[in-house]
């Protein structure tokens, strides 16, 4: 079976149509610009989590694609996700040719020819023989999956405890997405600068929520109502949530060392 797959990216914008999987420090830094979620999926193991982004299905863009195509944020703090594609950090080096073979029919890759089977002259290869041949690619893929790591360290498996006693495990294939509160929560009980900055957070996504409703209603496009009624809810969550961030308070087991970890995790400073 052939397993060599060349890649090169032309810059078309097809593939960054949708928001991205983002991590929680992204969504903080990128805060005026994507409605941050947490998805859940059903896993091998109950419930698996991920942060992404969310918008309105009709627009089949990501916020940051402009109206060129290229990527209105490649210079400020880009997704590891986008740096990532077409590989995809959840399958093993030696399946990328799967996922690679896979994309060729996808929405938004045809016709963009950047991914090709084998080899052909004037294109980098981007996996071969089980790996990933590329040094940029697999520098950026084996850091994305260190990234992710982190996520279950700093609020995965806190989050996964709370959400378990809560819900079912979605169907299989199914994702539901809800607002970062749980998150939030579990991060902002770390110290006092987390909390502020989470704080800052929630406020600042409370002000692009109402201006993503009022486009939707503006819209009155019939695959964006389901949305706009979630990011209405999603406001009042966080409504509720920055009451009780603005009270304070910091989980009396949270120990100093955890404190400057999730602060450092956090970019907390970057708010100050």
């Amino acid at each position: 079976m052939n397993t060599t797959v060349s890649f090169h990216c032309t810059a078309c914008g097809k593939c960054c149509n949708s928001p991205p999987a983002m991590t929680v420090p992204e969504l903080l830094h990128h805060e005026d610009l994507f409605v941050g979620a947490l998805g859940v999926r059903r896993g091998p193991a109950g419930l698996t989590l991920a942060t992404m982004a969310l918008d309105f299905p009709s627009l089949d863009a990501c916020p940051a694609r402009q109206a060129d195509g290229l990527c209105g944020i490649h210079t400020n703090r880009k997704p590891a996700m986008c740096g990532t594609v077409p590989l995809d950090p959840h399958q093993a080096d030696d399946r990328q040719h799967v996922v690679l073979f896979s994309r060729t029919t996808g929405a938004g890759y045809i016709g963009a020819e950047c991914i090709v089977p084998g080899r052909r002259e004037g294109l980098p290869v981007l996996v071969a023989d089980g790996e990933v041949a590329d040094p940029g690619y697999r520098t950026q893929l084996h850091g994305h999956r260190g990234a992710l790591g982190r996520e279950m360290q700093e609020w995965g498996d806190a989050v996964g405890a709370l959400l378990r006693g809560q819900m079912a495990p979605p169907a299989a294939g199914d994702v539901v997405t809800l607002p970062l509160v749980p998150v939030l929560a579990v991060l902002a009980a770390r110290s006092d600068a987390a909390r502020r900055r989470c704080l800052r957070y929630v406020q600042r996504q409370r002000a692009l929520l109402d201006r993503k409703v009022d486009e939707g209603l503006a819209r009155k496009h019939p695959r964006d109502k389901p949305v706009t009624k979630e990011f209405r809810a999603y406001a009042a969550a966080y409504e509720r949530l920055e009451a009780a961030l603005a009270r304070g308070g910091v989980a009396a087991t949270a120990t100093a060392a955890e404190a400057l970890r999730t602060e450092t995790y956090l970019d907390a400073a970057e708010a100050a």
